[in-house]
C-alpha cells in the first residue's frame, strides 16, 4: 500500500514539473541612445518611436542592431505599423492629421506618400490597412504592395476607438463602452454587431484564438468570444499597475505594466491563466512590448530600449 501511494505521489510530482515553464527572459542588450515609447517589429526589423521621431533597426544580429533609417515628424506620432522589410506606416492626429508611408531602407526618412486621413491607431491584415480615429471611426484602406491604393470604406464609430484587432471576417475593437465586433466580410460595407461586452476603461486588446484579452486600468480580463452574441467573462485578475500593452505568442501573454515591469502568463488554459514570472528591467517604466520569434523588445521611454531572449 505504501509503495502504491509512493508511485502516485511520484506521478503527481512528474506531472507538476512537466507543467512548469522553465523558460526565462534573458537580457541581450540595453540601448540608451534614443527615447522610444512604442515598438513594433517584422521580418528582422524593429521600429521604435517617440512623439516626433521614429527609428528603424535591422535585428539580423540582435546583439548589434543596425540603424537603417530615422524619420522626423512635425506632429505627434500616434501609432506605427510595419509592412514587410521596408514599408512603415505612421499615423498622426495633430494638426494636419496624416498617415504616411516611409521607405526606410532605400531612402531613409523619405515619405512615400501623405494622405489626409485622421488616425491614432493602425492595424493591418494582409494588404488591408485599418486606421482608427478616436472620434471618427475606422478607415479601411487597400495598400496593395506597399502603396496607398484606395479607401475601401469608412466605419463610423462615434464612441471612440481605443484599440482594435483585425481578424477576417471580423474586427474587434474597444470603445468607450467596451468590446465591439464589426463584420468586415464585405470590406465596402462593414457592419457593427454592437457592444459585445461592456467594460469600463478598457484600453488594450489582444486575442488568442477565440479568447479576447483586455487591459482595463489595473484589471486583466479574458472574454470567450466563441459565441459573439453571448460572450463570457472567463478570467479576471487585478494587477499592481495600469496595463499599457498586451502581446501574445505561443500561449504566453506578456503584459507591460509601466513601473510594474513585464508580467508573463501561461494562457494555454485561459480559465486558469498561470502567473509565470515578472521581470523588472533596470529602468523606471516599460511602455510597450514587441515579440519576434524568441526575441522580446521593450520600449522604456527616457531609459531607451532593451532586447530580451525568451528561452
Amino acid at each position: 500500500m505504501k509503495n502504491y501511494s509512493l508511485i502516485i505521489l511520484l506521478l503527481c510530482l512528474i506531472a507538476t514539473l512537466s507543467a512548469i515553464d522553465d523558460r526565462y527572459l534573458y537580457q541581450l542588450a540595453h540601448f540608451k541612445n534614443i527615447q522610444p515609447y512604442m515598438v513594433v517589429c517584422s521580418e528582422d526589423q524593429v521600429v521604435l518611436s517617440s512623439q516626433n521621431y521614429m527609428w528603424a533597426y535591422s535585428i539580423f544580429n540582435p546583439l548589434q542592431p543596425r540603424l537603417e533609417g530615422v524619420f522626423h515628424s512635425a506632429f505627434r506620432i500616434e501609432d506605427v505599423n510595419v509592412l514587410g522589410g521596408n514599408q512603415i506606416y505612421i499615423c498622426s492626429t495633430e494638426p494636419t492629421n496624416q498617415i504616411s508611408s516611409v521607405d526606410t531602407l532605400s531612402s531613409p526618412g523619405r515619405i512615400y506618400f501623405t494622405n489626409q486621413i485622421i488616425g491614432d491607431r493602425i492595424t493591418r491584415e494582409g494588404s488591408i490597412l485599418y486606421v482608427a480615429d478616436r472620434f471618427k471611426g475606422i478607415d479601411i484602406i487597400d495598400i496593395g504592395k506597399g502603396g496607398m491604393r484606395e479607401i475601401k470604406s469608412t466605419f463610423s464609430e462615434k464612441w471612440g476607438i481605443r484599440d482594435f484587432i483585425a481578424q477576417y471576417p471580423y474586427l474587434y475593437a474597444l470603445n468607450d463602452f467596451g468590446l465591439v465586433t464589426v463584420d468586415i466580410s464585405d470590406l465596402q460595407f462593414p457592419m457593427s454587431m454592437g457592444v459585445n461586452y461592456e467594460i469600463a476603461d478598457a484600453t488594450v486588446l489582444a486575442k488568442n484564438g477565440d479568447i479576447a484579452w483586455i487591459g482595463a486600468g489595473k484589471k486583466l480580463l479574458a472574454i470567450n468570444m466563441t459565441d459573439l452574441k453571448h460572450p463570457r467573462l472567463i478570467f479576471q485578475t487585478r494587477l499592481s499597475n495600469d496595463i499599457l500593452d498586451l502581446e501574445i505568442k505561443d500561449d504566453r501573454l506578456f503584459v507591460a505594466l509601466g513601473k510594474g515591469g513585464v508580467k508573463i502568463y501561461n494562457i494555454s488554459n485561459p480559465l486558469k491563466a498561470e502567473d509565470l514570472n515578472t521581470i523588472y528591467p533596470p529602468t523606471t517604466s516599460v511602455y510597450d512590448i514587441a515579440l519576434d520569434k524568441d526575441l522580446v523588445f521593450l520600449a522604456l521611454g527616457k531609459d531607451g530600449w532593451m532586447i530580451y531572449q525568451y528561452r
